[in-house]
């Protein structure tokens, strides 16, 4: 069965998607670990794969796509499209309460979704107050966080700087970055909105889903977060000691 993972910002998602991608690229045979870049880089020859794995495939300012004879190739923005210039110079408010209005790409990535689902298996990943709410033909995982004022701040500093992710030896980038920590005022402001963004999230969330928690799994092994979701046969296709190219951001300062 295909899985989605939905979430409401920085709980962990990505993390957990990278495990469960290295879990399904392994079973049909591609055990490499990926570089950084392939978080959102892949190409697919859909007419010889039987697996995809899209990482926020809904969301046009996130990923690009470029879709042609069945081969689907994903690429990730330059990092200065994805840096939040609305908390820069708007409401804040904004940015956690009003979802991303449907666009004419979106909807066509929808319709290519359910295309795929009919024909491969599917890992997809996706934040749920900006997505369709359609009920796909998967098992869906929510990653959540129970401390909201500290999924607020690593909101504001990702947003701010443009660094969502962090590949492994970038530890001197992120304590270079943290000078752009939030006021307390300003963090208060942000955390109440956050609290009602999560309202919305939890009246649109699937009534059939696991639901992980951030600080259950931040710090578990990859093969740790295959057993909590359910895959308990990684060992058939991955040693005990497989990694994932990204580490703790925000969340190790």
């Amino acid at each position: 069965m295909s899985k989605i993972i939905i979430h409401n910002g920085r709980c962990g998602s990505t993390f957990v998607y990278l495990c469960m991608d290295r879990y399904y690229r392994a079973r049909e045979g591609d055990n490499s670990l990926g570089d950084f870049m392939s978080i959102y880089e892949r190409t697919y020859d859909l007419d010889n794969c039987s697996y995809v794995g899209l990482n926020d495939f809904l969301e046009p300012d996130l990923v690009k796509i470029i879709y042609y004879n069945n081969t689907l190739i994903t690429q990730p923005p330059e990092r200065t499209a994805a840096r939040g210039t609305e908390i820069i110079r708007g409401p804040l408010h904004n940015v956690l309460l009003t979802p991303t209005r449907g666009t004419r790409e979106r909807e066509t990535r929808v319709l290519l979704l359910k295309k795929l689902l009919n024909s491969h298996s599917i890992l997809l990943k996706y934040p749920l107050r900006n997505g369709p709410k359609i009920n796909f033909d998967a098992g869906y995982i929510s990653c959540e966080r129970r401390d909201v004022r500290a999924q607020t701040r690593s909101l504001y500093l990702s947003t701010t700087t443009g660094y969502y992710h962090f590949g492994v030896g970038d530890e001197h980038k992120i304590k270079k970055l943290s000078k752009f920590e939030p006021e307390k005022e300003l963090l208060d402001r942000w955390t109440y909105d956050m609290e009602k963004a999560w309202e919305i999230y939890h009246a649109m969330k699937p009534k059939k889903c696991q639901t992980v928690f951030m600080e259950d799994f931040e710090n578990l092994k990859p093969y740790q977060v295959l057993e909590m979701v359910g895959l308990n046969d990684w060992h058939k296709y991955l040693d005990k000691d497989f990694k994932v190219p990204i580490r703790k951001g925000w969340s190790s300062i």
